[in-house]
């Protein structure tokens, strides 16, 4: 008997809770097994949800987004629930072929279904742990009778494949039980997926023939196929499902043979910090209690042994103990070295992870409260705070749901500190830190505060030196103030006379410099000029002006609110000698501006600033006709929209005359829209409306260079961008650029007040 044991918890007695019976089409059958991952999400087997469409088994034809009947067997004679096919990866031979029938084994054959809406309880996800020889595992018929058990024992695992020998007593794994969990009763956790079963020949039964062999795929290889199929729920096996109970101490792991040699050099430290068994106790009832195990109520310690063997196999454990050894040793050199001693053995065993079980609990809330309001979060702190390497594939996503934050955690647990010096010889700053202090400083207010708190005891724990935190902490205090790159800037102000020639107007134009000043430089209001001549002005302007060596030039078009539709990014600028064209929207951002219809509300400007702030927050709102009109959208930009910083116009040109002004009179900052589109199709989707802020008009300027080569494309995007930062015409403090920045152009110091 161990000191430790599995707690006596009914969620862990089984995974009979998570178990999901996948029906054919008509109800009548039992097409195989599934396992309940998380939220709405259930993991199965790709040939199960061929055998309940009535496909070939191994087909590896994506179904697309059909809809399946599964049910709860824990639930009982409840209503089947409908659930829709949302991850597919096809049943593919070792050559990536397709696969024969009568295949004894294959790879990938997985699907990750999606409920309508989350299963009540009993129903809950299961503790997940790596599968090992050894193991005494147990499967279940997809029904979940529970007379249907099958008892197997993985014999042999190879290449992520486990192979299951079962006793001639009992139920065998046959039809029905792909998809099903295999169940560790001594870890109390989930391992893996049955997927098959080798069958004797059809012949005679001999002495020679396999005679209940079946086999798995182990939680590792599962969840390396659901990462690189960029399944969102792949997170939810990276680890103990609840957060808050880890796995118990994996008994059954002793005949996978970890690295007993950091296990037998834990011993020494643990004994230097340790040695007093009540003080050992005290720590491991504390540890175990985090861990959802169970100990001795006689007030016995466990051996430091055992300890050891906890620590080098039981994921999370070790750096739960060092949280509560470390305040006690702040002021001990000699402790604090032991335990940087055992957090180093530890990195050498692959289950100690970076983070307490408390550690990663508060963490991954946190980050799933942010990144459902700001889902662009976590990819551009990352991108920020690890400039010189990949990102983890988890990150690759610019936009992550809630839902991703477990998988983006488990990997950048993984990775080492970052390359910076650190003060005498302390640890480096790992690479999970830096982008939570990136996160941090991105969020600002109190959740900036928590964040930074939680990161300080993280790193002390760690013993990580504070110089080396707060020169990060610095680093990303900076990258949160960034302004966009200094590029040439320019002002464009078009308006019209009511006797001007069609397709003419008058214009004025002015140079932004560096110091947020402008230079006027042209007036050009004197006389109508054609598009052509513009886009020519526009041109030389730009080439002219500050920081026009920088980057891709802006060019923001104030435009009269009758001219939205104006094609301004179609104007070609080229010189009767140049010999290829030069439209505007291909060379500059091309922006639109519409400061006359903002002047119609008085609270615009809060309206605006307020948005404006929020743009990296929420996502985008799709003006199309279930929005209700005018009033409809009104009423959206008053509510559950009010910070909205994004708006995607679909419609037809009187559909997006009757939406447009809404946007811009209500301050909405950013307005997408296709002004050559006559319904309410997909053509913009390419431009990726949902993807970063920072970068939309960039992508806008990309897909008009595409666009205007590609004669089958017809979408036009206009894009109003009212960036607060970057004055209007008329709030310009303008300058003769004779006189240079210092001086106003009607000669007053600009100090003393703007122009109007």
């Amino acid at each position: 008997m161990t000191w430790f044991r599995a707690a006596a918890d009914e969620r862990f007695a089984d995974a009979r809770g998570a178990l999901v019976r996948v029906l054919t089409a008509d109800r009548a059958r039992t097409a195989g097994a599934g396992v309940y991952l998380c939220g709405r999400r259930l993991l199965t087997c790709a040939h199960v949800v061929n055998a309940a469409l009535g496909q070939r088994m191994l087909s590896a034809r994506d179904p697309g987004g059909v809809t399946l009947d599964v049910a709860f067997p824990v639930l009982g004679a409840a209503a089947p629930h409908r659930a829709r096919l949302v991850t597919w990866i096809p049943p593919r031979s070792p050559h990536r072929g397709p696969v024969p029938d009568g295949s004894p084994r294959w790879e990938g054959d997985l699907a990750v279904l999606e409920l309508a809406e989350e299963p009540p309880p009993p129903v809950g996800p299961v503790r997940w742990l790596d599968m090992a020889r050894g193991q005494e595992v147990r499967a279940w018929y997809g029904g979940g009778q529970p007379f249907t058990y099958a008892d197997v024992r993985v014999a042999a695992y190879d290449d992520g494949v486990g192979y299951l020998d079962g006793q001639l007593s009992g139920a065998a794994v046959d039809e029905g039980y792909s998809g099903g969990p295999l169940w560790s009763v001594a870890d109390g956790a989930a391992v893996g997926l049955v997927m098959g079963r080798i069958t004797a020949p059809g012949t005679a039964l001999s002495a020679q023939h396999t005679v209940r062999r079946s086999w798995g795929l182990g939680r590792q290889t599962v969840l390396r196929e659901l990462r690189h199929a960029g399944a969102p729920d792949a997170g939810h096996l990276d680890g103990p499902a609840p957060p808050t109970a880890p796995g118990p101490w994996p008994a059954a792991h002793r005949d996978a043979d970890p690295d007993e040699t950091a296990r037998d050099m834990m011993v020494g430290p643990l004994q230097l910090l340790l040695g007093d068994p009540a003080a050992r106790a005290a720590h491991a009832t504390a540890l175990a209690a985090e861990l959802g195990l169970g100990t001795p109520a006689d007030g016995t310690a466990p051996s430091v042994a055992e300890l050891a063997e906890l620590l080098s196999r039981t994921e999370r454990a070790l750096p739960t103990l060092a949280e509560s050894l470390a305040p006690a040793l702040a002021d001990d050199p000699r402790g604090r070295g032991e335990l940087d001693r055992l957090l180093a053995l530890g990195r050498l065993t692959g289950a100690a992870r970076l983070l307490s079980v408390a550690e990663h609990r508060l963490l991954r809330a946190k980050l799933e409260h942010l990144c459902h309001h700001d889902p662009g979060l976590l990819h551009r702190a990352a991108t920020a705070a690890l400039p010189y390497l990949d990102l983890p594939g988890t990150l690759h996503a610019p936009r992550l749901a809630p839902a991703a934050v477990a998988g983006v955690l488990g990997e950048l647990e993984t990775w080492p500190g970052d390359s910076s010096p650190v003060p005498d010889e302390t640890p480096r700053l790992p690479a999970l830190l830096r982008v939570v202090e990136y996160v941090a400083a991105e969020t600002g207010g109190l959740a900036c505060r928590a964040l930074q708190e939680w990161s300080g005891r993280v790193a002390a724990r760690l013993g990580i030196h504070a110089s080396a935190l707060r020169e990060r902490r610095a680093d990303a205090a900076r990258w949160s103030q960034r302004t966009a790159p200094a590029g040439a800037r320019i002002l464009v102000e078009l308006d019209r006379h009511a006797k001007d020639p069609a397709d003419h107007y008058r214009c004025a134009v002015w140079r932004l410099r560096a110091d947020g000043s402008a230079a006027r430089a042209v007036t050009g209001t004197d006389r109508p000029r054609p598009g052509p001549e513009i886009a020519r002005l526009v041109r030389d302007i730009a080439s002219g002006t500050e920081g026009a060596e920088h980057g891709v030039a802006l060019v923001a078009v104030s435009v009269p609110p009758d001219a939205l539709e104006l094609p301004v990014d179609e104007w070609d600028g080229a010189g009767v000698d140049e010999y290829i064209p030069a439209p505007l929207g291909e060379d500059f951002h091309l922006i639109l501006r519409c400061p006359r219809l903002r002047r119609r509300s008085r609270t615009a400007a809060a309206d605006l600033a307020r948005r404006w702030e929020a743009r990296h927050r929420g996502g985008v709102l799709h003006a199309d006709r279930a929005v209700g009109g005018r009033a409809g959208l009104i009423g959206l930009l008053k509510t559950t929209h009010r910070d909205t910083a994004r708006v995607l116009v679909r419609g037809t040109a009187g559909h997006r005359g009757e939406l447009l002004p809404v946007c811009l009179v209500m301050g909405v900052p950013i307005v997408l829209w296709d002004r050559a589109s006559r319904d309410a199709g997909p053509e913009l989707d390419a431009v990726a409306p949902d993807g970063p802020v920072d970068g939309l008009p960039e992508r806008v300027r990309h897909f008009r260079v595409h666009a205007y080569a590609d004669t089958t494309t017809a979408a036009r995007p206009a894009l109003v961008w009212e960036d607060t930062g970057m004055p209007l015409p008329d709030e310009l403090q303008l300058a003769d650029p004779a006189e240079g920045p210092g001086q106003a152009a009607d000669g007053k110091d600009p100090a003393q007040g703007k122009q109007r």
